[in-house]
């Protein structure tokens, strides 16, 4: 099948970034933050710039982190669109807007799940989860993601991020291509790669990965649909764990975020 003409599009978190291994340093405020950004929309780049050289013309990227005002676009590569901000009630909200129109999904910023304790800043959606299944499988953010792109057939390609992340990748999504981006010691610390070097690797990894269909994942689960997320309550220790079932991913994953 031909690479001509690929529609992707690249879902970005932060807290896989290299260098990054505080949550306080990727919101506004801290005296890091513009600097960071910089560092996540130089490896966004370097995807595009890999996505191009494997035939992409039509690349969306999607601010997934927070509020969504992360990725600066006054150096943004100018062959990829844009998308910020939130649309409420959407639990999708990481790759809003995808659909069977597009033909790869991309990660840059991943982390590993809820639970991991040699992973950077690791979570599911929130610091409240402490575990997170559909159908008895631990899914972390990347694969939420993916099981909603699946539904449109749409299969995952890429990802970067710390070592924990790129092992949770291939332990759901098989042989796909990654990029560590750091290696964690724990949750707060790891010694990184030099932003130079992880560009570089990714720019080289995407086009591969855009090159060789054979190892892309369409991560499907078959219905009904079992979540189950144990969740903190305060901060006392406290907790309660959340079951439900459904025919429809949709109804699911608005039960997890109604919990968090």
């Amino acid at each position: 099948m031909s690479n001509t003409s690929l529609k992707i599009m690249i879902q970005v978190d932060f807290e896989g970034v290299t260098n990054i291994v505080n949550f306080d340093e990727i919101y506004p405020g801290h005296p890091h933050f513009d600097r960071n950004c910089v560092i996540l929309t130089r490896e966004i780049n370097a995807a595009i710039e890999g996505a191009v050289a494997a035939g992409a013309t039509d690349i969306t990227v999607r601010d997934g982190h927070a509020g969504n005002i992360n990725v600066d676009p006054l150096i943004l590569d100018s062959r990829a669109k844009l998308t910020r901000g939130r649309v409420p009630g959407t639990p999708h909200t990481m790759v809003l807007g995808i659909d069977s129109t597009y033909d790869a999904l991309l990660f840059i910023g991943a982390h590993s799940g809820a639970g991991t304790v040699k992973g950077v800043l690791s979570h599911t959606m929130s610091l409240n989860v402490l575990d997170f299944k559909i159908n008895g499988r631990p899914i972390f953010e990347p694969a939420f993601n993916s099981l909603y792109a699946g539904q449109f057939g749409v299969p995952v390609a890429f990802l970067s991020g710390d070592d924990a992340a790129c092992r949770e990748a291939k332990e759901n999504f098989g042989e796909i291509e990654t990029v560590i981006t750091k290696y964690a010691f724990g949750r707060t610390c790891a010694v990184s790669k030099s932003i130079e070097v992880v560009c570089n690797e990714i720019r080289v990894s995407v086009e591969r990965a855009l090159r060789n269909r054979d190892k892309w994942c369409l991560f499907t689960m078959k219905p009904p649909y079992n979540m189950e997320v144990r969740v903190k309550t305060d901060e006392e220790g406290g907790e309660k764990t959340v079951t439900a079932t459904s025919d429809s991913l949709e109804v699911i994953m608005e039960k997890f975020w109604e919990n968090l």
